[in-house]
């Protein structure tokens, strides 16, 4: 019996020492970034910006790698990145702030907006309204890759063969009845905004949102930014296990603007609102936490009511395993175990970017990559996913630093 009670302690120990969540192993700063430096290489990212947040601070930001790989400049954390998808958060935001002014209605059909005969054809008769393009729910899809999503031509039948549109733009179920994440519906409400608010598209995310949360040297329009912080993006070449250049920044709007033949409420899907946005990683981190914080900037400013920002992140359709869409920003799950985020994701010739947060917690990511390998891990892109759960052990899990 005497050896019995110690060899019971003994097991039930094991027993709560198996059970206890484990602590990820504490690592220097150096050894931090030698990890996701070995990443980066594995992935085959170029460069690589994070900002890691919690309440107020930033308690971590790097820059990684090279803007680029011709010159072996180093990327600056302050360097600007063609963000993709994660853009279509700030035409969301713009809408919303347009409604808390009494400007248009999430439930108004887009027709009465635009003045044009936007319609799914096999279902003429029911409305496509600034909530279903905005949640991905109005049946339109993005046939015929980015040209077409950018050219209302392919949207309007007054402009084009119906049967055309049939096949490129419309799905065959009913607006309001499924869910397929379109470029082209978010493009078009980039139009919208224009021509509730009578401002160019550049123009009113510039004035509304950046200025006023703080973002500076970011926008849409190439001629108002600082060029000699573009980073250059990268497309990955499987076959021959390299980096290809990928296409550059081009002038479009930019062009109509400097010669005034620029039109509001035509010209503005050029700006390409669902995906245009260039931006620093600090500066986006500003951004997500206005998201986060109800509306209100890290210097204070409201953009917009606590309840509209609630709005914007309230879900509206599921879009996948994991993943929920609201109003331009989605929660996901797939990101870090056990815990659901707030934000959006982008990618775009080559570039994989991520914004999230985490409600109730207080704590918020940005990751912006130049270039990567297409694999992934839980369905996310391995070099972001493995970063951001490497900083999430070391900086924000509970017992952690």
């Amino acid at each position: 019996m005497k050896k019995f009670f110690p060899s019971l302690a003994a097991a039930l120990l094991l027993m709560l020492l198996c059970a206890a969540p484990a602590s990820a192993q504490q690592l220097s700063q150096s050894q931090i970034e030698e990890q996701i430096l070995g990443y980066m290489d594995d992935c085959r990212t170029a460069g690589m910006a994070v900002v890691l947040v919690k309440g107020n601070d930033i308690i971590y930001q790097k820059a990684f790698g090279v803007r680029d790989l011709d010159t072996g400049e180093p990327l600056e954390i302050n360097d600007i990145f063609r963000i993709a998808s994660i853009s279509k958060s700030f035409s969301g935001m713009s809408i919303m702030q347009l409604v808390e002014a009494g400007k248009l209605s999430l439930d108004d059909d887009i027709n009465d907006i635009l003045g044009m005969s936007i319609r799914n054809p096999d279902y003429p008769d029911i409305p496509i309204t600034v909530k279903m393009l905005l949640s991905h729910t109005s049946s339109m899809k993005d046939g015929g890759g980015a040209d077409k999503y950018r050219d209302l031509r392919y949207v309007d039948p007054a402009q084009t063969d119906p049967e055309v549109i049939r096949a490129t733009a419309w799905h065959p179920y009913p607006p309001g009845q499924g869910y397929d994440y379109c470029n082209r519906a978010l493009n078009i409400i980039g139009l919208i905004i224009e021509k509730v608010s009578g401002e160019r598209f550049d123009e009113y995310v510039r004035s509304h949102i950046l200025r006023p949360i703080g973002a500076d040297n970011a926008g849409y329009n190439l001629d108002s930014l600082d060029n000699s912080t573009f980073t250059r993006l990268y497309t990955y070449n499987k076959k021959e296990d390299k980096l290809v250049l990928a296409k550059g920044y081009e002038r479009v709007n930019e062009i109509k603007v400097a010669d005034g033949s620029y039109e509001i409420g035509r010209d503005g899907c050029y700006w390409s609102p669902t995906g245009g946005m260039k931006i620093s990683a600090p500066n986006l981190a500003k951004w997500m936490m206005t998201l986060r914080d109800g509306g209100v900037a890290p210097n204070g400013n409201r953009i917009i009511s606590e309840a509209g920002c609630k709005k914007l992140l309230t879900p509206v359709t599921p879009a996948s395993p994991g993943t929920q869409y609201c109003l331009t920003t989605r929660t996901e799950t797939r990101f870090i175990e056990g815990k659901t985020l707030k934000g959006h994701t982008g990618s775009a010739q080559g570039l994989k970017s991520c914004m999230f947060f985490c409600p109730g917690e207080d704590w918020g990511f940005v990751c912006l990559c130049s270039s990567t390998k297409l694999d992934k891990i839980n369905e996310v892109y391995k070099i972001y996913y493995q970063t951001i759960n490497l900083l999430y052990d070391q900086y924000i899990k509970p017992g952690n630093r």
